[in-house]
């Protein structure tokens, strides 16, 4: 780690390029999560806005459907003979021919010959003496297929309630209209009664007990929300697939004289998950790899740029290493561009020429510093020879000024002897010795103030 952060920081285009790169990417990352995030919100507002949509269109057309059912019904009611019994049948064969809807329809008077006196939708309709719509589990007259019922009352002048009317629609029928409804290939609709059995829905879901998917957390907590009688939208998986159900309840469109009873059913689409933001990841993917992309190309031309805009600046760099190792009189190269580091590399030549010329005018005064260093060398050890030679001189002076005086002090010594046994003559030849011996160092004291003399006169005339 130390070797790659030593070479970064001895690498100053890499250094560059890095900072430039990542202060991009940091700027890129920041605009990058901004616009996915924004671009995610907008993605789940067109999911609900289009599968609002299919809601209202589903809805539409189911209840487009129930309308012009309920609408076939209502005119032949108003044109039945119900005191001639004998064209019952006709007349529902007159409405299952006038509506392609209707799938079959049944005329049943209540007595004792009447065969569906037991049935749920008959019996319901007779107590409540309301026409509604209910849904019947399988049709009695197509094995295996399921439908929906529009029951209602006939009422006769004079007698009052005589019995129920009966038209079937096939729900098969119905799935395959809603269905064009779904909002994306992998999306489907679903139509729930109030107790939360399913009406309308998927062929998947229509192979399961509902008791049985109801199991499922999800499932379950999917369809309590459904027939909660609000509209929203809550997440569920099946068959290990997510989806987003939107849901609302079922309403019918206000018509003059329809039957405008709650049926409290619900109606949803579930929206495949990966339809909503499969896009949207797929397009973050994308959005990455040609962001990393981008960066690496941006990285790589910026390290280009730098390493060609930079390369005066590494000559300058080494020429300086040069100089600096005292090669103040090697070539520089003066082609310099006009920018910053053009100037730098002129301000550097002429400080580079300034310090050659210091550098020479050092060496010159070096030099003449070493030869007068080397005349006073040269004159101090003349000096000193001549200080050794004075030594030696007034060793020598003093020396032989040694033996008069010691003859001196003897013949003094000898005269303070004296007495009268001595002879003049022995007087006579002390004191010519004590003179002669006196002009003995006298001569060698003349001699020495004489070389003084002339020695302060040398240092004089050359201090001169």
């Amino acid at each position: 780690m130390s070797l790659l952060t030593d070479g970064i920081k001895k690498n100053l285009p890499l250094r560059i390029s890095l900072i430039v790169s990542s202060a991009i990417s940091l700027l890129l990352m920041v605009l990058l999560l901004f616009m996915l995030y924004y671009s995610r919100k907008s993605m789940k507002e067109d999911a609900l806005n289009r599968a609002s949509n299919s809601l209202e269109q589903a809805m539409t057309n189911i209840d487009n459907i129930l309308l012009s059912v309920e609408e076939t019904i209502g005119n032949t009611y108003y044109r039945m003979h119900l005191d001639k019994p004998e064209l019952l049948p006709y007349y529902s064969q007159k409405i299952t021919e006038t509506n392609p809807y209707i799938s079959h329809c049944v005329i049943a008077l209540d007595g004792p010959d009447n065969p569906y006196k037991e049935e749920n939708w008959f019996t319901q309709t007779m107590k409540s003496k309301k026409g509604k719509w209910i849904v019947q589990p399988v049709d009695t007259t197509q094995k295996g297929d399921r439908f929906i019922s529009i029951c209602l009352p006939l009422y006769k002048s004079g007698d009052g309630l005589i019995g129920v009317i009966r038209s079937d629609v096939s729900l098969t029928l119905l799935s395959n209209l809603i269905a064009k409804a779904k909002p994306s290939a992998n999306s489907y609709c679903m139509l729930l009664d109030n107790d939360g059995s399913l009406i309308i829905g998927p062929d998947e879901l229509q192979n399961f007990d509902i008791n049985e998917l109801l199991q499922d957390k999800s499932i379950h907590h999917a369809f309590k929300a459904m027939t909660s009688g609000k509209e929203g939208y809550v997440p569920f998986s099946f068959f290990d697939s997510n989806f987003l159900l939107f849901y609302q309840p079922f309403e019918l469109v206000e018509v003059p004289y329809r039957i405008m009873e709650d049926m409290h059913w619900s109606i949803g689409v579930a929206y495949f998950e990966e339809d909503i933001v499969g896009d949207f990841f797929r397009l973050f993917n994308l959005t990455v790899i040609f962001a990393i992309v981008g960066i690496a190309l941006l990285y790589l031309h910026i390290r280009l740029i730098l390493t060609h805009r930079l390369k005066p600046l590494k000559r300058l760099t080494e020429q300086a290493e040069h100089i600096a190792q005292g090669n103040y009189n090697e070539p520089f190269n003066d082609r310099a561009n006009k920018d910053e580091i053009g100037m730098l590399q002129r301000h550097f030549k002429v400080m580079k020429d300034s310090v050659a010329t210091q550098v020479s005018e050092l060496d010159a005064l070096n030099g003449a510093i070493k030869e007068r260093s080397k005349e006073l060398q040269k004159a101090y050890k003349e000096a000193e020879q001549a200080n050794k030679l004075k030594t030696i001189f007034l060793h020598n002076m003093t020396n032989q000024m040694i033996e008069p005086t010691m003859t001196i002090r003897d013949n003094v010594n000898t005269l303070s002897q004296y007495n009268k046994e001595t002879s003049e003559e022995s007087l006579n030849q002390l004191v010519d010795s004590i003179i002669h011996k006196s002009q003995s160092i006298t001569k060698l004291l003349s001699q020495m103030i004489t070389a003084t003399e002339q020695e302060m006169k040398e240092e004089k005339g050359g201090e001169a």
